[in-house]
C-alpha cells in the first residue's frame, strides 16, 4: 500500500473560461472523485489537496505532508496548465521541495487519468 497525495485547484475557483475546451467543473470533481476511489479500491491511502490561493498553497501543502510520508505527489494539469495558475504551480513545486522532498511527483495528462499517473510513479516511472 501507498500514501499518495492529489493536488489541484479547487473546481470551484477556477473560471469557466480559463478551462480547456470539453473541460468542465463537474467533470473535474467526477474525475477527482473516481480516481480518489479507484486509488483506494487499490489499496492505497488517499489525501487530497484542493487549493484556491496561491498565497496559502505552500502553508496548504505543509499542512497536508506534516507528520506523514508520501510516496507520490499527483499534480494535477490545471495547475500547471492554465496561465492563471502559474504562481500557484511554482510555489507548490518550491513547498513541494521543502515539505516532502522524497515524494516521487506525479502528473497528469487530464482530469480522467489521475490515478493511472500516480500508479505510474508506484511503477518506477
Amino acid at each position: 500500500m501507498a500514501a499518495i497525495l492529489i493536488v489541484g485547484e479547487d473546481p470551484d475557483s477556477i473560471k469557466p473560461e480559463d478551462l480547456p475546451p470539453g473541460v468542465t467543473v463537474d467533470g473535474i470533481r467526477a474525475a477527482l472523485d473516481g480516481a480518489r476511489a479507484a486509488l483506494l479500491a487499490r489499496g492505497h491511502e488517499v489525501g487530497v489537496l484542493l487549493t484556491t490561493s496561491a498565497d496559502r498553497i505552500a502553508s496548504e501543502l505543509a499542512g497536508a505532508v506534516r507528520g506523514r510520508s508520501f510516496d507520490v505527489i499527483v499534480i494535477g494539469a490545471g495547475l500547471r496548465v492554465l496561465p492563471p495558475m502559474a504562481l500557484h504551480f511554482e510555489r507548490l513545486m518550491n513547498a513541494i521541495r521543502e515539505h516532502a522532498p522524497d515524494a516521487r511527483l506525479a502528473f497528469n495528462t487530464r482530469p480522467d487519468d489521475t490515478a493511472e499517473a500516480a500508479e505510474r510513479q508506484l511503477q518506477g516511472g
